[in-house]
C-alpha cells in the first residue's frame, strides 16, 4: 500500500462518518402556528348567543344544525 492510497482512505472513511453523524443527529422540534386560511370555511363568531332550539328531532343553533344527528331531548323549546 502507498502513503497516498492509506490517505485517500482516511479521507473517505472520516468523510463517511462525519456525513454519517450529520444525517443521525436530529434537530430538536420546534412548534409554530400556522398563519393559514380557514379553507373557505365560514367560522361562527363567537360573540352569537343564540338559543338551543329543535325542529322536530333535530337540535339547532343559530340557523345551523347541531348534535351530529341525535334526538333532541323533549325539553328543548321547538321551533
Amino acid at each position: 500500500m502507498s502513503l497516498t492510497s492509506t490517505k485517500a482512505t482516511r479521507r473517505a472513511g472520516v468523510g463517511a462518518i462525519v456525513l454519517f453523524l450529520a444525517f443521525a443527529v436530529t434537530a430538536p422540534a420546534s412548534a409554530r402556528l400556522d398563519p393559514g386560511t380557514s379553507g373557505g370555511i365560514i367560522l361562527p363568531s363567537t360573540t352569537q348567543q343564540c338559543a338551543m332550539e329543535r325542529i322536530g328531532p333535530q337540535l339547532i343553533r343559530c340557523d345551523s344544525l347541531t348534535g351530529a344527528g341525535a334526538t333532541a331531548p323533549s325539553w328543548v323549546p321547538e321551533r
